[in-house]
C-alpha cells in the first residue's frame, strides 16, 4: 500500500513574507533616492533660471539708458550677487563691453555657481 502525503497550502510562510517585504523596501528606497536627485536638479534649475533672468534684466536696463549712463554696478540680494562690469573703449573706440555675472550658493564672487552674460554697446 502506498502512502499519500497531503500538502496544505493554506497560507504564506514566514520566509515568503520576509522576501516580499525586502523586495518592496528595495523598490521604495530606489524611488526615494530618485526623488531626492530630481528635487536637487529642480532646485538647481530654478536658481539658474532666476540668475539668468536677473542678468537679462540688467542687460535690458543698460540697453534702455543713455550710453553715458552705462556704469558698472553690483547688487546683493538674500540669495544672489549680481556684478556688472563695464569696460570703456573695448574692443574699439566709442564702445563699451558689459559683462554681467550673477552668483549664488553662496551669494558672493567666490561661488562656483554663476551665470555670465556679455555684450558690446556702441555709441550712436
Amino acid at each position: 500500500m502506498q502512502k499519500r502525503f497531503i500538502f496544505h497550502n493554506d497560507g504564506v510562510t514566514l520566509i515568503e513574507n520576509i522576501l516580499a517585504i525586502a523586495i518592496i523596501a528595495i523598490g521604495l528606497f530606489s524611488v526615494m533616492s530618485v526623488v531626492t536627485i530630481v528635487t536637487k536638479g529642480n532646485t538647481h534649475s530654478k536658481r539658474v533660471t532666476t540668475a539668468t533672468t536677473m542678468a537679462q534684466d540688467k542687460m535690458e536696463y543698460f540697453n534702455k539708458v543713455d550710453y553715458s549712463d552705462v556704469l558698472g554696478t553690483s547688487t546683493v540680494t538674500t540669495d544672489y550677487y549680481l556684478v556688472a562690469v563695464v569696460q570703456n573703449d573695448t574692443p574699439s573706440a566709442n564702445t563699451k563691453t558689459i559683462t554681467v555675472n550673477v552668483y549664488w550658493d553662496p551669494a558672493d564672487a567666490t561661488s562656483s555657481h554663476k551665470v555670465e552674460l556679455q555684450t558690446i554697446l556702441a555709441e550712436e
